[in-house]
């Protein structure tokens, strides 16, 4: 896997190489006991790719035994353009008649189909939706391609992604699978996202309470 384009279209937020060394694009707030706990990777040694697990990152526990843990992680928006790069078991699924409907066809939600679905791996109904526009019909779940395709309400059904937080837990899952995270198994993905989908938030250590936005920036984190 060495063909790693950059992101288009809703990818403009995406990171990017450089960011690893913009600490103004890397800091993490959050509650804890009421109290602002900050973290933020400007101290991080320049190396490109280091990255934390999410109880260190709120520690800001930068100390290394032997080698630094190196990630090499991919955003959605690379997901996207390389469907042929998913790791099985995961599947992207197909854009019916990309060919035909011309350049742009596969950036629409509604013209994927199949593919590995988003839930029930990660919990909740928050992309759960009348597919194929029959009210009798029992909703169903959009695939994890369709999550990461969709943007804040940028779909027929009106399903939001507040801060793409699925758009970037789906990647990271993916991440995981392809070894690019070790600092993230699938597991603990997944675990990330059910907590905060029972809770409204993901405590990485007691007490901490990330937000979606938070979790979305450390994920960032684990981003070549």
């Amino acid at each position: 896997m060495t063909d790693r384009s950059p992101d288009t279209q809703d990818s403009q937020n995406e990171a990017t190489p450089d960011d690893a060394f913009n600490p103004s694009r890397r800091k993490l707030t959050g509650a804890v006991l009421g109290v602002s706990a900050v973290f933020t990777l400007a101290s991080r040694p320049v190396l490109a790719g280091q990255c934390m697990s999410p109880s260190a990152a709120v520690s800001g526990n930068l100390s290394q035994h032997g080698t630094p843990t190196v990630c090499s992680g991919l955003s959605p928006g690379y997901w996207k353009e390389k469907p042929e790069s998913w790791p099985s078991p995961y599947a992207p699924g197909t854009a019916t008649n990309s060919k035909v409907k011309g350049p742009g066809y596969t950036n629409q939600v509604q013209n994927w189909s199949e593919g590995t679905l988003f839930h029930p791996i990660f919990s909740g109904s928050q992309f759960m939706a009348d597919l194929d526009d029959n009210a009798t019909t029992a909703k169903t779940s959009l695939s994890m391609m369709q999550v990461m395709i969709m943007s804040d309400g940028n779909n027929p059904w009106g399903l939001n992604d507040p801060d793409n937080l699925g758009a970037h837990i789906a990647a990271a899952l993916l991440n995981a699978k392809a070894g690019l995270t070790p600092v993230l198994s699938e597991v603990q993905v997944i675990n990330i996202w059910n907590e905060w989908a029972l809770k409204g938030y993901f405590e990485p250590t007691a007490n901490v309470k990330w937000t979606s936005a938070q979790i979305v920036e450390y994920i960032k984190t684990t981003f070549h």
